[in-house]
């Protein structure tokens, strides 16, 4: 039996993740929640920003003062104050502020602002060279559709982290570990062989084909959520999966 609904809050306190509410809590006046919001939001998405500055010519290090740049920036100069979660999505949102930033960026600014996302944060941001060079064979395709492409993966890595974190907190990591590649290879277990992952678990075929259609069930409605986080009305959910789902077909 599930516990609760897959959209509920994380019972640890912090904020939504990547949602317009974490929008609401930038314009909060509330200096800790604004900078627990800011470190948010550079841990779920930094990736597909970090691409885009890359694509339009940046090297690594003016990459990443530039990311590090506009994500304080943010917070200082209250651009989030100008976003309206009526007007468009999370992700062009961000997207057009990067463009507007790096239209004015200058390079020796970096070093004259205080630092003001945490360590954990500006480590994810350093880290992010390494992916990008392992990525590099992907890397032809333009800025704004590698700043699509990266914007859906990483909505859906964070899917199945917190997918597992939920499996995990009923004791069922083991289950969720098991069946994670029937889910990621299409939610079929005609290519696998369920009687070995039976064995594997202790459980019947028809329990394991049960706990399949569980999960695959958590993972859509779990992914669903994440995207309406990101839109200003449910009804843009449908559009924007697609939309997101056409940056891998282009490449």
């Amino acid at each position: 039996m599930k516990s609760g609904p897959p959209d509920a809050p994380e019972p640890d306190g912090r904020m939504p993740t990547t949602a317009w509410t974490m929008v609401a809590r930038l314009n909060s006046g509330d200096a800790a929640h604004a900078k627990a919001a800011l470190d948010e939001l550079c841990h779920a998405y930094h990736y597909p920003l970090y691409c885009q500055i890359r694509r339009r010519g940046l090297d690594h290090h003016d990459a990443e003062d530039t990311l590090h740049d506009f994500l304080t920036q943010l917070l200082r100069l209250d651009t989030f104050g100008m976003a309206d979660r009526e007007k468009g999505r999370l992700r062009t949102f961000l997207s057009m502020a990067l463009k507007r930033f790096l239209s004015n960026w200058r390079r020796d600014q970096h070093r004259k602002r205080g630092r003001e996302i945490s360590a954990d944060a500006e480590a994810a941001i350093a880290a992010a060279e390494g992916r990008y060079e392992k990525e590099d064979i992907e890397h032809h395709e333009s800025p704004d559709l590698l700043y699509d492409r990266q914007w859906a993966q990483e909505l859906m890595r964070l899917v199945m982290q917190r997918l597992r974190t939920r499996y995990e907190a009923k004791g069922r990591a083991a289950l969720f570990d098991a069946l994670c590649p029937v889910l990621l290879t299409g939610g079929s277990l005609i290519d696998h062989d369920s009687a070995r992952l039976a064995d594997e678990l202790k459980m019947r075929q028809g329990a394991v084909r049960t706990a399949l259609m569980r999960l695959l069930q958590d993972y859509r409605e779990a992914l669903r959520h994440e995207v309406r986080q990101t839109v200003d009305d449910s009804e843009s959910v449908k559009d924007e999966f697609a939309h997101l789902m056409s940056a891998f077909r282009q490449v």
